[in-house]
């Protein structure tokens, strides 16, 4: 992975920590389910994003 990737990575780790922890200080119910949807989220995205680069590298074998 390239240097930006990483960090794009590691900032959107720490942002949904920080977001938790701090849904969790209010009530850990509803950080328990903030993290749930958040996490099927960042799934949904990453595996677009992995359906996208295949598709990118069968297109380069072909030409």
């Amino acid at each position: 992975m390239k240097y930006l990737q990483w960090l794009s990575l590691l900032c959107g780790l720490v942002g949904f920590a920080l977001l938790v922890a701090g849904l969790a200080l209010y009530s850990v119910p509803v950080a328990l389910v903030v993290a749930g949807v958040l996490l099927m989220a960042y799934a949904w995205r990453i595996d677009r994003a992995v359906a996208a680069g295949q598709r990118l590298v069968a297109n380069e074998t072909k030409g």
